[in-house]
C-alpha cells in the first residue's frame, strides 16, 4: 500500500498533521508545508476544537507561529479553527497571513450556511481579513518554494487545491472524496452547493497535472498507484452513488434505509466491525448527498431545519 495515515513528514516539503476533532483520530487532516529557509504555510485550519491540537503540533515541528494559512474551501471543519490560531499567534504578535479563493469571501463572511451540516459546532464564527487568490496564482513559502492555486470546484464553489510542482504533490481538501479506509471510498456530493459538471471538470484539470502524490483532508497521503487511481475511483464511486439514489429516488428522505441499502449494495465486502466504526460518518454523508441529488434532479425529499438543508 502507498497510503500514509500516520502523521509526520510525508515528502520533502510536507507534513501530515492529524487535526484530532472531538477525540477522533484519522478523520481530519491539515498539512504543513515548509520551505528550505524555514518558511511555513498551513493548509486549512481545522475546527475550533482541533485548532488547539494543531497549534501544539506546529510547535513540535518548529513551525509555530505559522506564517501563512490557505483554506481549501470555506466549510466549517476547514476554517473555524482560524479564530483560535489567530488568537494564539496574536499573543506573540505574529498574526499569520490567511488566504482563500477569491470566491470564498461571501461564504467566510457569513459562515451560518454551515448549519446545513447539522453539527453541534454552531454558532459559527464569521471570518474576515482574508487575502483572495486567483486560479493559477502562486503563494511563496520560502527557499524558492511556491505553491500554485488550482481551482477545483464541485464539492464547494470556492474549492481550491494546492500544487507543489517540485514534489508533484497536490493537496486536494475535500474536492474528490473521502478515503476513510484503504479501500473504503465515499464521494463528496454533500454540499448544498454541489455541482456535478464542475466536479467532473475539476477531475480533468487535476488529471492533466499527473500528480505523483495526493493529500486528502479526510484522510491521508496517497502516492504511487493509489494516487494514480484516485481520480478514477472518485468518479466511479460518485456514479455508483448517483445510480443508487436514482434507484431509490422515492426514499431519499429515509436516511436509515439508504445507509442500510448502501452497505448491502455498494459496501457489502466490509465486515460488521468496520460497519460499526464507519456508519456514523457514512450516515451524515448520505443524508447530505441525498439532498444534493434531490436538488440536482428537482426531487423534494423531506427537509430538515427548513430551506437551509435543501
Amino acid at each position: 500500500m502507498t497510503i500514509i495515515r500516520n502523521e509526520g513528514q510525508i515528502n520533502e516539503h510536507t507534513y501530515l498533521i492529524d487535526a484530532v476533532h472531538q477525540g477522533i483520530s484519522n478523520g481530519y487532516a491539515v498539512f504543513l508545508v515548509k520551505g528550505r529557509d524555514g518558511g511555513t504555510c498551513l493548509i486549512d485550519a481545522g475546527t475550533k476544537d482541533s485548532a488547539r491540537v494543531i497549534v501544539e503540533k506546529l510547535k513540535t515541528l518548529e513551525a509555530w507561529p505559522v506564517e501563512k494559512i490557505i483554506f481549501t474551501h470555506s466549510h466549517w471543519d476547514h476554517t473555524q479553527g482560524i479564530g483560535v490560531i489567530r488568537e494564539k499567534a496574536d499573543e506573540i504578535n505574529k498574526t499569520p497571513m490567511v488566504f482563500a479563493s477569491e470566491k470564498a469571501g461571501p461564504f467566510l463572511a457569513d459562515q451560518s450556511y454551515n448549519l446545513c451540516f447539522g453539527t453541534d459546532q454552531a454558532p459559527y464564527d464569521n471570518i474576515a481579513g482574508i487575502i483572495p487568490l486567483k486560479n493559477g496564482q502562486f503563494v511563496e513559502v520560502g527557499g524558492n518554494l511556491k505553491l500554485q492555486i488550482i481551482d477545483t470546484p464541485g464539492h464547494m464553489v470556492d474549492h481550491i487545491s494546492i500544487w507543489d510542482e517540485i514534489t508533484e504533490n497536490l493537496i486536494v481538501g475535500d474536492a474528490f472524496g473521502m478515503k476513510w479506509w484503504d479501500n473504503f471510498f465515499v464521494p463528496n456530493p454533500n454540499s448544498q452547493f454541489w455541482n456535478e459538471k464542475e466536479f467532473l471538470n475539476s477531475v480533468g484539470i487535476v488529471k492533466s497535472l499527473k500528480p505523483k502524490s495526493i493529500c486528502l483532508a479526510h484522510f491521508g497521503y496517497l502516492s504511487g498507484m493509489d494516487a494514480q487511481n484516485f481520480l478514477d475511483e472518485s468518479v466511479s464511486f460518485y456514479m455508483r452513488w448517483m445510480e443508487f439514489f436514482y434507484k431509490y429516488s422515492k426514499r431519499l428522505d429515509d436516511t436509515s434505509f439508504l445507509v442500510d441499502r448502501l452497505w448491502d449494495e455498494i459496501y457489502r465486502e466490509y465486515l460488521d466491525g468496520f460497519k460499526e466504526l464507519l456508519q456514523p460518518g457514512l450516515t451524515g454523508a448520505v443524508e447530505l448527498a441525498a439532498l444534493a441529488y434531490a436538488k440536482q434532479h428537482s426531487k423534494s425529499p423531506g427537509c430538515v431545519d427548513g430551506a437551509a438543508r435543501c
